[in-house]
């Protein structure tokens, strides 16, 4: 008996899925080392070369992440009005100049107080090159791809992200001990223009028509899923932001590696388990998840060495790994095509706003109670997020009922 052929659809969104999905992952891949190269840098330079405390430390790194909410309405209605593809880019030649303002930091003659101002206009730059970024990345992938395959796509997008996590870390770390901290500014600067030769070649997509309903209405929609993801976010911004700090403190060697563990743990989810955000319920995965990631920060805040600490990221990093995409899922099952970059960079600022608010916060905690105060308490956003869970599960399955 022959087995029927795939219909005209399918192999065509296979060839399409092929073509320029890959591509893109690639290009974002590229461009998002250049966010997470600086990670463990920013505090370390902030805190030794420009001599200002913890508090400082968190408002240097949460800068950026405020950049990226505010300009995350902006980026999803140019995304969903005018052009995805043009949001990318534009995103791309953004990353440029934040890493030519870097250079500037390292290279100017004046004193420390004026290159602390100037590096928190590079990551005021670098939050709104990061915004446009994934919102166009996401708007034209969902374009390319379709909705069926948006849990891939997530996935996949995530993948591209922590991936460059786990490898920009370490390279960040190796670059400013080995050449000092203009090297990172140099490779912020280099590889957003590689992303943006791949791009350039990938067709763009035309935006949907409809009604364009107020911003007020699409963060009504969104606020559930997007502080689950908000608390879900407290965990890395933790370890982003304190763990070097932590593992110089108890003199433990690897501060990079545990944010590698972090990345390595989540893109090994996302490879042997993305496919379950399409088949499984999404509240089902989150609920899940949510448990894991608090397991792992309680690991990190009850280290007696290192060891333990690698593998609380570890644990962390496969907790946190499906929660955007599980609840990216279900968030777009109810949102009009014409919407749905809007929606979903109001979603992608709910975890923005958790780096931006806590990385400050939690410095405070920090400068209170020690390093190792914040991976309990994150530890504890966890564990609210997961009680959300159950909440926002209830209330959308009653309004799809109803609706």
């Amino acid at each position: 008996m022959t087995q029927p052929k795939p219909s005209l659809t399918n192999t065509a969104l296979d060839v399409r899925y092929s073509n320029t999905l890959y591509p893109l992952v690639i290009a974002l891949f590229l461009s998002y080392l250049t966010i997470s190269a600086p990670l463990a840098v920013i505090p370390l330079y902030v805190h030794d070369h420009l001599q200002l405390n913890n508090f400082w430390v968190g408002i240097a790194v949460g800068t950026q992440f405020v950049a990226t909410v505010l300009t995350r309405p902006y980026a999803g209605r140019l995304s969903d009005r005018v052009s995805a593809k043009r949001a990318t880019l534009q995103g791309m030649v953004a990353l440029f100049f934040a890493g030519l303002m870097y250079l500037l930091v390292f290279f100017l003659p004046v004193s420390l107080l004026f290159k602390y101002c100037l590096l928190l206009i590079g990551r005021l730059i670098h939050g709104y090159a990061e915004s446009l970024l994934i919102s166009g990345h996401l708007t034209w992938g969902l374009g390319l791809v379709g909705q069926p395959r948006a849990g891939k796509l997530l996935s996949f997008t995530g993948m591209a992200m922590f991936g460059a996590l786990a490898a920009g870390a370490p390279l960040g770390l190796w670059l400013y001990e080995t050449f000092g901290f203009y090297s990172v500014a140099l490779l912020i600067i280099v590889l957003p223009v590689l992303s943006l030769l791949i791009d350039r070649g990938i067709q763009a997509t035309q935006p949907h028509q409809g009604e364009y309903p107020p911003l007020k209405q699409v963060i009504h929609y969104v606020w559930r899923f997007g502080m689950i993801l908000a608390l879900q976010g407290v965990g890395f911004a933790c370890i982003g932001t304190f763990v070097a700090l932590y593992f110089k403190q108890q003199h433990w060697n690897f501060a990079g590696y545990a944010l590698t563990m972090f990345g390595l743990a989540f893109v090994m989810v996302r490879v042997f388990c993305g496919h379950l955000t399409d088949k499984i319920s999404g509240f089902t995965l989150v609920k899940y998840s949510l448990a894991i990631e608090a397991i792992g920060l309680f690991c990190i805040y009850i280290a007696p060495r290192v060891e333990l600490a690698l593998l609380g990221a570890v644990i962390t990093g496969a907790g946190c790994s499906l929660i955007y995409p599980a609840l990216g899922v279900e968030l777009i099952k109810g949102a009009p095509a014409q919407i749905r970059g809007t929606a979903m960079g109001v979603f992608s600022a709910c975890q923005d706003i958790a780096y931006a608010i806590y990385a400050p916060v939690f410095g405070l905690v920090a400068l209170a109670w020690g390093y190792p105060s914040v991976f309990f308490a994150a530890a504890l956003c966890a564990v609210v997020g997961f009680g959300l869970n159950f909440y926002t599960r209830y209330y959308v399955l009653k309004h799809r009922q109803t609706s």
